[in-house]
């Protein structure tokens, strides 16, 4: 028994095909926010990527005193809020020091370091240890 194969017509592919390559190279590109976190003057990077769900953004341990977190809601390249959030990690929990927020920030092909929040210094309330922060908004293409 033979079976024939059914071919699309060959204005469809040229038609999907122009439509792809047509597209804006902004169309694929997602938006990335980049933390740049200095305690004791080690220096760490963070990136967080945009998210439909804010529970499931994770704190990240800075250094043995400080937590930071960063909630990016939004997809692609279409940021609608940002929450930062830096904690004092006190022996029980953490104690939330500063809570940020960014409403439709814009990102940006390039951008310096502190775009989003500028040079941000915090300090505990033991000993008062420095944390600080700047963030930018980038749109980068995978």
């Amino acid at each position: 028994m033979s079976r024939q194969v059914q071919r699309k017509p060959a204005w469809l592919i040229a038609f999907w095909a122009l439509f792809l390559f047509a597209m804006p190279a902004s169309s694929w590109a997602v938006a990335l926010l980049r933390c740049q976190i200095e305690v004791n003057g080690e220096v760490n990077i963070h990136e967080f990527a945009p998210t439909d769900n804010p529970y499931t953004a994770q704190s990240i341990a800075i250094g043995e005193r400080f937590r930071f977190k960063a909630v990016v809601l939004g997809q692609g390249d279409q940021v609608s809020v940002i929450n930062l959030y830096a904690y004092y990690q006190t022996k029980r929990q953490p104690m939330l020091m500063q809570h940020s927020k960014f409403i439709q920030p814009k990102p940006m092909a390039q951008a310096a370091t502190d775009a989003l929040t500028g040079r941000v210094a915090l300090y505990s309330p033991v000993l008062g240890k420095e944390l600080a922060y700047q963030c930018a908004l980038y749109q980068v293409t995978p």
